[in-house]
């Protein structure tokens, strides 16, 4: 499991794989246009839209195509996913006063391949995909483990809120990564929200070097007074958003080769963030068995609620329009302000607050702008 992820980017990778020939919807990465047509061609379509145009408003017939009832349950089910994403990062904190990192790691990727494979087993799916894309789904694996732990890791040591902020700046980096790596288009809205997340990052962040004067005044006493170890845990979170940029692309690049299904994207990170643990669990950390009923439940917590909103996600995002889920998904941040407050005792600064509704502000933006570009498109057609 990777942390909480934000809903533009995601819905490429949760594109579910049920097969109707009569009716099937291709969702695709940042609200691209929904369309009927086969899985392979979705995964050849770019993964940002076009936004040079002006959005229009839809026409009647495209509004009567609506099924608002199942909207509804969409936005209901990303709610939950929400709820779901930061109990896991409230777990994973909780054990981390207990347990090194890579046994939380090793934990909760050993219980979602569980718990994966015997979800493919009851969907009738193979765990492992298909044979063109398991190199690519493998290289996944690898890059999303390390992803969990450098997340885990900031986790352990931030504020829940400074944390999933951050977190917030994959999309944006996708997008850049997408451009410069995949040849996508990177437009000017893509640029400005670009530029708004970084402006949101330094806030939340406070580099002295920028907040010399106002530290004092605008944030709270931090959590720890070891320096080092904040700004290792930092850096541990802007890596981690970089390194879930990396795995979004790559899955991209898998969908390529054919269509896979979101329970085997569960295995495949699940199996390699559990293999990649082991070997600093063996040399640099050692294992501490847990003392009681309630140190069991924490570790098991961490792989069943993020499995759980895994699969609401998977769910809510092709029920729920993107604009809409996007903002849904600030319960995130929300939640982890109040697990901050009255579990861990931590009072978010004016700073963080200031600097997690620039980033999610942006975020969202995109998001919308995306989910009318996508309207338009439908009603050209």
């Amino acid at each position: 499991m990777t942390q909480a992820k934000p809903i533009e980017i995601i819905r490429y990778y949760y594109n579910t794989q049920e097969q109707n020939n009569n009716d099937r919807k291709a969702y695709v990465a940042i609200g691209k246009h929904e369309e009927i047509g086969s899985s392979s061609d979705n995964e050849r379509r770019p993964l940002l839209l076009s936004t040079s145009r002006p959005s229009t408003t839809l026409n009647n017939n495209n509004n009567s195509n609506r099924n608002v009832p199942s909207e509804m349950m969409g936005l209901f089910l990303m709610a939950l996913c929400a709820l779901a994403f930061a109990s896991m990062t409230l777990f994973v904190k909780l054990s981390g006063a207990s347990f090194p990192l890579f046994e939380i790691v090793f934990a909760r990727s050993l219980i979602q391949t569980v718990l994966g494979l015997v979800s493919c087993l009851f969907a009738g799916i193979h765990p492992f995909g298909n044979r063109p894309v398991r190199p690519w789904l493998v290289f996944r694996g690898v890059i999303g483990g390390f992803a969990l732990a450098l997340n885990f890791f900031s986790v352990i040591h931030l504020s829940l809120v400074d944390t999933t902020a951050i977190m917030y700046l994959s999309p944006i980096i996708t997008a850049i990564l997408a451009a410069l790596v995949l040849g996508e288009s990177f437009y000017l809205l893509e640029g400005l929200c670009a530029a708004f997340c970084l402006t949101g990052a330094l806030i939340v962040l406070k580099p002295e070097f920028l907040f010399e004067l106002l530290l004092p005044l605008l944030t709270a006493p931090s959590h720890t007074d070891d320096k080092e170890q904040r700004g290792l845990a930092i850096f541990a979170a802007i890596g981690g958003a970089v390194l879930t940029a990396v795995v979004y692309c790559t899955i991209r690049k898998a969908g390529a080769k054919g269509p896979v299904h979101f329970l085997v994207h569960i295995v495949y990170l699940g199996a390699m963030g559990a293999l990649i643990s082991i070997p600093p669990l063996l040399t640099l950390q050692p294992f501490i068995r847990p003392k009681s009923w309630i140190e069991y439940g924490m570790l098991g917590m961490t792989g069943i609620s993020a499995f759980i909103g895994q699969c609401l996600l998977s769910k809510g995002i092709q029920m729920a329009p993107a604009g809409p889920a996007s903002f849904i998904r600030v319960g995130d941040i929300i939640l982890a302000g109040v697990f901050d407050i009255f579990i861990f005792h931590e009072y978010p600064d004016c700073l963080s607050i200031l600097g997690s509704i620039i980033i999610v502000g942006a975020t969202t933006v995109l998001a919308s702008r995306k989910w009318e570009a996508a309207n338009e498109a439908r009603r050209r057609r």
